[in-house]
């Protein structure tokens, strides 16, 4: 309903009313009715530009509390409306009282209408039917014996005791969408309030959309509103189980200016006010709480505001929400400024209401302060906590065709299993990986669109800062990044965090905006200690650094990992092995491979690590190392080549092993000649190069067929000659310059004894 539709129908009603009593004083001496419809039509259409019919009699019944009763009264549309009558009438029913006539006051002991039918009309820019234009006829102001004349001479006070009104309906029209809503008005009555003269008491029960509003209180007489002095209300309604209180002022009620209103609504369920509000999802839980909402209705100038707001709702063993501030503008685009308080116990439980499931882990709280209009919308001093996480900083959203969001985040602690309810550690992401070799075609990189519609419908500019980063078996200290999102292209420009006492620094593109998302990633690591990346993990030491320089383009992740062109380089400093820790399905394959030719793997609890290095060109999906896979032990060299085919992701790796220093490593060599590692990405194998193993036997010859024990052995304790630096090789340098020859040493015939020994001893 429009502003003040209220108080224009009002004022319709008492000008005609006044019209009438009038009519009736005059009637009274003259007893002419048909001269008082003409009178009372005239005097309307000069006061509102609109036709008053009397269609029905005009009774007068005189007695000691003289009656006018008039039938059937019409009350003109402007033309363009649709249909011809603003309001009809049923019945016209007023009692005058005689005594207050002797001191020249009309005192209306009762007016009542029956079945009055009101149209209002709207439109959006434009007054609708509730404009009054009233003809011109006078150029000079009247004097005070036409403004007697108009009046019938009487000069007489007007004042109305009671007014009711049974069985009348409002309907209100939107001339632009041409729907309408119709409010049955069973029962209104206005009576003098015994404590205070100036006031009136209200009664109203009506019916709006099937919903039944019940209305009772105290509101000023309407003669003082008229006057132009302030009008006081206190009223309270009950609507489906809501209870709505209003209390204040309103200076200029024909203006409606000047309010000060006091609003408060409430209720002890709010599943029962959503259910009437058509929302009827059976996910609804058979309580929500209880809630409130309260404020000050004031304008200034021409806008509506509401201040001092504040609600609550909600109960503690589910969510509870406080909002606390003011809203303006209630009459145009409202724009709120409000102090929003959330808290959650238990965020898994909201699933049903919300429709979908939510990842968090309780308890969750959230305050912030929210304030925008059509334009732009704030949230300042955020601080959030979802279990042990906590997040603060501002965010600014700017609407249009495409929103913008800038802002600034920073945490103190940041755990990822408080923000995805996954699982930490290792063991989930080794069954995450094990469902994926086993679901589907068995391969590990979906082939699945990746979901990058978002990042198409609004632009970034965002900066992160993270004391803390729990990520899964991973702790991320001072993490820093700046994401900028536009027109579907992602940067990430730069970040850095520091892991395992390292630095990492980088940069990342995403590309969305094109027909083939494309990606450019740049990853540089210095001196991270590789053993602090896993708990119980093969290793522990080393110092590392890591060098990632990738592209790629593709719909999916499948199609990307197709197309990587780069190199990743990863150098690993001295450290230790532990040899008990290794292990196959973890997907240390390096070490298992080393394990695998360890002679020492299982009576040592660790080997020493001299260092190592993994370093692979790529190039349209097809990864190749040439001897860029290197370790060194104070036992065993080890290099290895081969392909990782990432449009396939098929494995074709060898890892030949080398002895220093004469130790029994040689032993096993006959079949570790070659370790050939091959399968897929999803599922891994490691055996026994055949090639590699026919090759070995033939130089072992007949000694080894025969069984004989000295030319095994002779041939077992011979050394293989290893690069002089098998990780520089790997990393592409030359070699160190060649260390000065040391006398050599005459070589130990072997025996039985030292035979076993080099096999089993430490």
């Amino acid at each position: 309903m429009r502003k003040g539709i209220i108080v224009k129908i009002g004022i319709v009603l008492a000008v005609m009313v006044a019209i009438v009593v009038i009519g009736a004083i005059i009637a009274i001496k003259s007893v002419n009715l048909d001269q008082i419809k003409e009178m009372l039509s005239t005097q309307v259409e000069k006061s509102t530009g609109r036709a008053l019919m009397i269609n029905g009699p005009v009774e007068m019944r005189l007695g000691l509390v003289p009656r006018v009763v008039v039938n059937d009264v019409t009350f003109s549309n402007p033309p363009g409306s649709s249909r011809p009558e603003m309001v009809k009438i049923k019945r016209f029913e007023m009692e005058v009282a005689l005594q207050p006539l002797l001191n020249k006051e009309i005192m209306v002991n009762r007016l009542l209408l029956s079945s009055p039918d009101i149209l209002i009309e709207t439109e959006p820019n434009g007054p609708g039917n509730l404009e009054f234009k009233v003809a011109d006829t006078q150029k000079e102001p009247p004097t005070a014996s036409q403004t007697a004349a108009d009046s019938g001479g009487s000069g007489f006070r007007f004042a109305i005791n009671e007014i009711k009104i049974v069985q009348g309906a409002i309907t209100l029209y939107d001339r632009s969408t041409q729907k309408s809503d119709r409010v049955i008005i069973e029962l209104l009555d206005l009576l003098p309030n015994t404590k205070d003269a100036t006031r009136r008491d209200l009664q109203l029960a009506t019916r709006i959309r099937e919903h039944t509003v019940n209305l009772s209180g105290t509101v000023g007489r309407i003669g003082t509103a008229l006057t132009g002095a302030s009008w006081p209300l206190q009223l309270k309604a009950v609507v489906d189980g809501i209870t709505f209180h209003a209390e204040g002022s309103v200076a200029d009620l024909p203006a409606f200016r000047g309010l000060n209103i006091a609003l408060n609504a409430q209720g002890d369920e709010l599943v029962e006010v959503l259910k009437k509000a058509g929302v009827l999802s059976p996910q609804l839980p058979s309580s929500l709480g209880p809630f409130s909402v309260s404020g000050v209705l004031v304008d200034t100038e021409k806008q509506l505001a509401l201040n001092k707001v504040e609600v609550r709702l909600g109960q503690p063993d589910l969510a509870q929400i406080q909002a606390k501030g003011k809203i303006t503008n209630l009459n145009g685009k409202p724009t709120p400024d409000l102090n929003i308080e959330f808290a959650c116990s238990n965020p898994a439980a909201l699933a049903p209401i919300v429709g979908t499931e939510i990842p968090l882990k309780g308890p969750v709280t959230f305050t912030a302060t929210v304030s925008g209009n059509e334009q732009k919308w704030h949230v300042r001093d955020i601080s959030a906590m979802v279990g042990k996480s906590d997040i603060k900083g501002a965010l600014e959203v700017h609407l249009g065709k495409r929103p913008l969001l800038i802002g600034q985040l920073s945490s103190r602690l940041l755990d990822v299993t408080d923000l995805t309810m996954k699982k930490s550690g290792s063991e989930g992401t080794t069954q995450a990986a094990q469902a994926a070799a086993t679901k589907g075609d068995g391969r590990l990189f979906s082939n699945q669109p990746l979901p990058l519609a978002p990042l198409r419908t609004l632009d970034t500019d965002l900066k992160v800062q993270v004391g803390q980063c729990q990520l899964e078996s991973r702790q991320l200290q001072d993490v820093q990044a700046h994401i900028q999102l536009k027109d579907g292209r992602l940067t990430v420009v730069p970040f850095r965090f520091t892991m395992a006492g390292g630095v990492f620094e980088g940069a990342g593109h995403l590309d969305s905006g094109g027909k083939t998302p494309s990606l450019a990633v740049q990853i540089n690591g210095r001196q991270f200690e590789l053993g602090k990346l896993q708990d119980n993990g093969p290793i522990s030491g080393g110092k590392s650094d890591l060098k990632v320089d990738l592209k790629g383009s593709g719909q999916s992740l499948r199609a990307l990992m197709a197309s990587l062109t780069g190199e990743t380089v990863v150098s690993v400093g001295e450290g230790r092995l532990q040899n008990k820790a290794i292990d196959w399905a973890a997907g240390d394959l390096l070490f298992q491979v080393l394990g695998a030719i360890n002679p020492f793997a299982k009576s040592e609890d660790t080997t020493k690590m001299e260092c190592a290095v993994v370093r692979f060109l790529l190039r349209d999906g097809l990864a190749t190392t040439n001897n860029g896979i290197a370790m060194r032990t104070n036992n065993v060299d080890v290099i290895g080549s081969g392909t990782v085919d990432l449009r396939t992701e098929r494995l074709d790796l060898g890892i030949k092993p080398k002895a220093r220093g004469g130790v029994g490593l040689s032993l096993s060599t006959p079949l570790a000649g070659l370790i050939r590692v091959n399968g897929t990405l999803a599922k891994p194998s490691m055996g026994i190069d055949a090639v590699g193993t026919l090759k070995t036997a033939a130089s072992i010859g007949a000694g080894v067929a025969t069984g004989g024990l000295s030319t095994l052995g002779e041939l077992l304790v011979e050394k293989v000659v290893a690069d002089e630096d098998p990780c520089r090789t790997a990393l592409g340098l030359k070699q160190a310059a060649q260390s000065q020859a040391r006398p050599k040493k005459e070589p130990q015939k072997p025996t039985p004894k030292n035979l076993l020994q080099g096999i089993f001893s430490r």
